[in-house]
Parts: C-alpha cells; sequence; structure tokens
C-alpha cells in the first residue's frame, strides 16, 4: 500500500483539527495562487492555447485531468466552506493541466492505490517515493518537506545547533518537530503549544526564541507574521511524488515530461511561492548548522 505524506497529519488528532482551523482561517485572509478551475487559461500557468496533450483512452475523463489528494491536509489541500478545493495541491494540478492543454478536476481521497486502480483518478498527490507499490509508478516529486526552525529576522543567521540548545523552542504538542530536535541532539527548552499557528504568535510576541515545526506548514503560516523567517531543517527530507497507474504509460510520459516543463519555466517555483514565501523549494543542504 503507498504511503501518504501528511505535513501536518503526523501529530496527534486533537492537536491536528486545531492545526487544520488555523490553516483554514489563514487561507481565507492569505490565499494562494488560483489556478484551480481554469481550462489551461489562466493564471501563471500562462494564456496561449495548447491542444490536449493526452488522448482520451487514457484519461478518466476525456479532455480532463482528474488529480486525487487529501483535501483537508492543509496547506498542500484546503476545502474552503463552499466546497471550493485550494492549495498547493490545487494549484500544480491546474499548472500541470495547463500544460497539457486539459482542464482539471480534483478528487477527495487518502489511498493512492484505491482511486488509481479503480479509475477514479488519472493522478494520486502525496506518495512517498519509496512506497514499494509495483501497480504505482511516481511520475516525480513536486515539494520536499521536513521538521525546520523559524526565527525572527534579527536572529536567523546566528542560528546553529548548539546556539538552539541555549534557546527555547516553541513546538506543537506531540509533533515530529519535537522528536526531530532530540534526533538532533538539541536540547532547547521546549514551550509547547495546540498548534503552529500559536507558536508563532508566541515568537513574535517574545515568549519563545524560535519555532520548530514542518517546512510546509511553518512556512504558509509565517506569512502572516512579520519578521519571521526559515532558519533550516533539522531532519531528513520527506518528499511529495505524483504517481500513476504503472500500466499508464502514455499517462506517465507525458505527465512527466509536463512536469519537468513547469520546474524548468518558473512555475512550479512561481505556485511554491505563492504558497510557502521564499522557503526554497528543494530543501535538500538546508540541515542547521551542527545537526
Amino acid at each position: 500500500m503507498v504511503r501518504i505524506r501528511k505535513a501536518i497529519g503526523r501529530s496527534v488528532r486533537a492537536s491536528r483539527v486545531c492545526a487544520l482551523c488555523a490553516f483554514t482561517a489563514l487561507a481565507l485572509s492569505l490565499g494562494g495562487c488560483s489556478l484551480l478551475g481554469g481550462t489551461g487559461t489562466s493564471g501563471t500557468a500562462g494564456t496561449e492555447h495548447i491542444d490536449p496533450q493526452i488522448p482520451a483512452e487514457y484519461l478518466v475523463e476525456e479532455g480532463v485531468l482528474t488529480v486525487a489528494f487529501d483535501t483537508t491536509d492543509a496547506p498542500q489541500g484546503i476545502t474552503q466552506d463552499d466546497g471550493t478545493v485550494t492549495g498547493y495541491n490545487a494549484d500544480v494540478a491546474a499548472a500541470l493541466a495547463h500544460q497539457l492543454g486539459l482542464k482539471v478536476r480534483v478528487v477527495d481521497a487518502s489511498d493512492a492505490a484505491e482511486v488509481l486502480e479503480g479509475d477514479q483518478a488519472d493522478l494520486y498527490f502525496g506518495a512517498a517515493p519509496d512506497d514499494g507499490d509495483d501497480a504505482l509508478t511516481s511520475v516525480g516529486s513536486y515539494l520536499d518537506d521536513a521538521p525546520a526552525v523559524f526565527a525572527l529576522t534579527e536572529n536567523a543567521d546566528a542560528v546553529s545547533a548548539s546556539e538552539l540548545s541555549t534557546w527555547t523552542v516553541g513546538v506543537q504538542a506531540s509533533s515530529a518537530a519535537q522528536d526531530a530536535l532530540v534526533k538532533a541532539g538539541i536540547s532547547a527548552s521546549q514551550q509547547t503549544y495546540s498548534n503552529v499557528n500559536e507558536c508563532f504568535a508566541a515568537l513574535v510576541g517574545g515568549e519563545v526564541d524560535c519555532v520548530a515545526c514542518d517546512a510546509a506548514a511553518g512556512s504558509y503560516l509565517a506569512r502572516a507574521f512579520e519578521g519571521v523567517e526559515f532558519v533550516g531543517t533539522i531532519d531528513a527530507v520527506d518528499e511529495y511524488d505524483i504517481v500513476a497507474d504503472a500500466d499508464a504509460l502514455e499517462l506517465i510520459d507525458k505527465v512527466s515530461e509536463a512536469l519537468g516543463d513547469i520546474a524548468s519555466n518558473g512555475t512550479l517555483d512561481a505556485v511554491h511561492a505563492a504558497w510557502y514565501g521564499s522557503v526554497p523549494r528543494e530543501l535538500a543542504n538546508t540541515l542547521v548548522d551542527g545537526v
């Protein structure tokens, strides 16, 4: 069975609900790109007409790229009160669809094998690259995530593992970031909060010296707090992959090519920046000094 990457799903359920509430509220005020729902003629993807690149027999629905992901895994997927799905995944899907000359449709799902092998979707966003399921094939990676540290701008350049050990770190209770701090040998004093939003409020309020949380979640929420910036990662990087049915060779080839195109022409970077700010899209070589 395919393993699914979930940025805030690593926390206990009660904490995850609190964090999701904060994400949804922030999504309404900040937003990101709004490519979803386009037909390949809107948003950062451009305005030129592109003929469909994938024949109807390789798609669940003719002329439509049907993409599945967890639409509650904010900020990758956010379901608004009116049922509209936004988020980084949604915008990447729309950019891919544009590149392929297709419309885009989102399906809510948390099981890649079930939705792809059941012909409910063409692609699944958010699988681990080492899932070990021979029935599915990775088209490519579109997002990196890892436990990371955020600090006020004036302190960001001074952050190292040894320096962190002398600081008070704001962290969500029962989160992966807590485990990562211990694993990295950072013996900082920890102040726990019920969600990441509260951690950042504590940072700008002077209650803590920095925040440890997932890079994707943190970089999205940090946009609401002036003077907060990404410092670096404190554990191994997780990749989010797009996967397809292994037998869909024509689809795999075309989508892989399209993903490469939006990565090379700057579209993927633009969409990433809209949701995650200045945090690098690729987190390799961002490890905090001394970790």
